[in-house]
Formats: C-alpha cells, structure tokens, sequence
C-alpha cells in the first residue's frame, strides 16, 4: 500500500512538472477569454442604450410624455424605497462594475 502511495506520488509529480507550461497556458487563455467576453458584452450594452435612448426620446416627442428609463413605463414620482432599490441594482450591474 505504501508502494503504490509512493509511485502515484512520483506519477503525478512526473505528469504535473512536464505539463506545468500547459496548465500556465490553459490559465492565461482562460483570463483573456473572459475579459473578451467581458468587453463584448459592454460593447454590446452601450449599442443597445444608445438605440433604445434615441428610439425613447422619439417617442417622448411625438407622444408628449416622460419614459423611465429603468423599466419602460410612463415616468411617476418614486418613492424613497424605490430610489433605493434601483440605486442597488445599478451598482451591482456588469455594466457600471467594470466602468
């Protein structure tokens, strides 16, 4: 039993010494992958903001009235609460976290 402790041991520092590069490699491509996902992503969001922010103040000109820009619908004085609670969300959203 110890024999065999011995030689997995041995194994497993043989295979992680050869492929240590390969894991450091794995690694830093993992990094850039997320962060270019990341960056899509915030392209993507702006674009959208930015048609849905024209596409908002058309239709507030032509209609005569006030759309909230957090959920679409005719804009009405919030309450403390509800300030609070879209300060929260946009602090935490992948948009504003990595600005």
């Amino acid at each position: 039993m110890k024999e065999a402790i011995i030689l997995l041991n041995n194994h497993l520092r043989e295979v992680f010494e050869k492929s240590t590069t390969w894991f450091i490699i794995l690694f830093i491509t993992q990094i850039i992958t997320i962060a270019i996902v990341i960056y899509t992503y915030l392209e993507l969001e702006n674009s959208n903001y930015h048609y849905y922010m024209n596409t908002k103040t058309s239709l507030e000109k032509i209609h005569n009235v006030k759309i909230d820009t957090y959920d679409g619908n005719i804009e009405t004085k919030l309450s403390t609460e509800e300030k609070i609670i879209r300060k929260q969300n946009r602090k935490w959203h992948l948009k504003y976290l990595f600005k």
